[in-house]
């Protein structure tokens, strides 16, 4: 089963509006009930630093497959924005950021704001990935290339959740 760029666009647009419906969660306070509760910061740091590390781990023992072969299928819209919303690392991201910038405005533009910022940025990056995966995938058919890639990938997501640590 093989898919192109254009199979990815529901699952594109579901995790850009999951990321902005976690943004606006994070700035209609659920980050105040962290802030009132120190104890939660521990455990959602722990809890999204065992997600990233799960996730290091999947791409370092990920079987090669020849020529693309998959049993998998990109997310629907509706499965992307679920997978966004229960993502720990976003969770942290979005807590961190409205917990440490406070607006001033209302509400409502508060939520907008957020939402807007965290989907536009999560659309960029996800563009991002989405050329680049594409532009690099005829380099990853050697299987030597293509464990090369799991592994730095596999570094670099296993300094992201060190980041998280130091934090």
């Amino acid at each position: 089963m093989k898919f192109g760029v254009k199979d990815t666009y529901p699952h594109l647009f579901g995790v850009v509006i999951g990321t902005g419906l976690l943004a606006v969660l994070s700035s209609l306070g659920v980050n105040t009930i962290v802030l009132k509760a120190p104890i939660l910061e521990p455990i959602l740091k722990v809890i999204s630093i065992s997600w990233i590390v799960y996730l290091a781990l999947q791409l370092l023992f990920k079987d090669y497959i020849e020529n693309g072969e998959s049993k998998s299928r990109p997310f629907k819209f509706s499965e992307a924005v679920l997978f966004q919303v229960i993502n720990p690392k976003l969770w942290a991201l979005t807590l961190s950021a409205s917990a440490g910038f406070s607006l001033g405005y209302s509400i409502f533009l508060k939520m907008t704001f957020y939402f807007i910022l965290f989907a536009t940025v999560n659309f960029m990056v996800c563009s991002f990935w989405l050329i680049f995966g594409s532009y690099v995938s005829k380099y990853l058919k050697k299987k030597i290339i293509w464990r090369c890639f799991m592994y730095l990938m596999a570094i670099f997501l296993m300094f992201s959740g060190y980041l998280i640590l130091i934090r």
